[in-house]
């Protein structure tokens, strides 16, 4: 087994309040995620939340807070992520990036959500 990091990258531009990347994780078991931004979110007075859908738009991770999401301090690594532990079936997802009001200012708002995943790797 081999641990594997696939990224999906969003933008929320001044003035939008959501977007939504569909992407397709390889497949291989998921343990876990997080997310990252450029921190406008904390400069706001907009809530900002993701949710994580699946090809049968069945929420795998309901609309949370985007804190939820984040990786932890201390401890090892691939445990700091939030914990999903599903096999991705090589299905297509999607998350959807959302404010509970436009976007101020003049500065998008950017995530990098990381995956972990294990895969097997077969040798020839």
């Amino acid at each position: 087994m081999r641990q594997i990091q696939h990224v999906v990258k969003a933008i929320i531009k001044p003035g939008e309040s959501n977007t939504s990347e569909n992407f397709k994780l390889p497949i291989g078991f998921t343990t876990g995620v997080a997310v990252y931004t450029n921190g406008i979110e904390k400069s706001i007075s907009a809530m900002a939340s993701i949710e994580m859908k699946d090809d049968n738009s069945i929420a795998i991770i309901p609309a949370v807070h985007i804190d939820n999401w984040r990786q932890s301090n201390g401890g090892e690594y691939e445990k700091s992520f939030k914990p999903l532990n599903f096999d991705t079936g090589n299905k297509d997802y999607s998350l959807i990036f959302a404010l509970d009001e436009p976007l101020t200012g003049n500065v998008p708002l950017k995530f990098h959500v990381v995956f972990l995943y294990n895969n097997n790797i077969k040798k020839v």
